[in-house]
């Protein structure tokens, strides 16, 4: 026996032996061996677009059960497959595709864009010192319909009441027109 000196595989094999329900990851040991197989068949030719096919195929319905929830307990939780299912899983999804008569695809992963959200500001330092009933009373203000939500107009009137309603571009120039010619008055 090979592996790591926790002996993890040989403990499952062990235990597969005593008739224990196993849940393995096969997922290094399975690509190891489609790799040895592939390098076979480089070294000899004769078969190689066959093992080549089987094996794309076979790593395609591995890597299928995995995104499709079907693995192992151990990389899909407790309601994952136990070895044999696992076996059984991809075995039932290679034949398909082996029947197909296509050719193995190439798997191209498209990420999920997932939004990044700015932390909590309750996770600052300050947040302690603010007074959430005296937060409450202010939202109460504004929810005019008692409804647990403001709507837009509540909140329009919350904003201008707050001075930091954004104003119109037109506003804002002729705001900094004032600033600077009184800015320049008084010098």
């Amino acid at each position: 026996e090979f592996e790591a000196s926790h002996g993890t595989v040989a403990d499952l094999w062990h235990a597969h032996q005593r008739g224990e329900e196993t849940s393995m990851n096969p997922l290094g040991m399975v690509v190891a061996l489609l790799g040895a197989m592939e390098h076979a068949a480089i070294l000899d030719p004769s078969n190689k677009a066959d093992i080549f096919r089987w094996t794309g195929h076979c790593r395609e319905a591995m890597y299928a059960a995995f995104r499709e929830g079907r693995g192992t307990r151990d990389l899909s939780g407790p309601s994952g497959k136990t070895t044999e299912q696992f076996v059984a899983t991809v075995m039932e999804d290679l034949t398909r595709r082996m029947a197909s008569g296509a050719p193995p695809g190439s798997y191209t992963h498209t990420p999920v864009k997932q939004e990044v959200q700015a932390p909590s500001r309750k996770f600052r330092k300050n947040y302690e010192n603010v007074d959430e009933s005296a937060m409450k009373a202010f939202f109460d203000k504004y929810d005019a319909d008692k409804g647990g939500s403001i709507c837009f107009k509540e909140f329009v009137e919350m904003t201008v009441e707050l001075g930091i309603a954004p104003l119109k571009v037109e506003t804002v120039k002729q705001k900094e027109k004032y600033t600077e010619e009184v800015g320049a008055q008084e010098k």
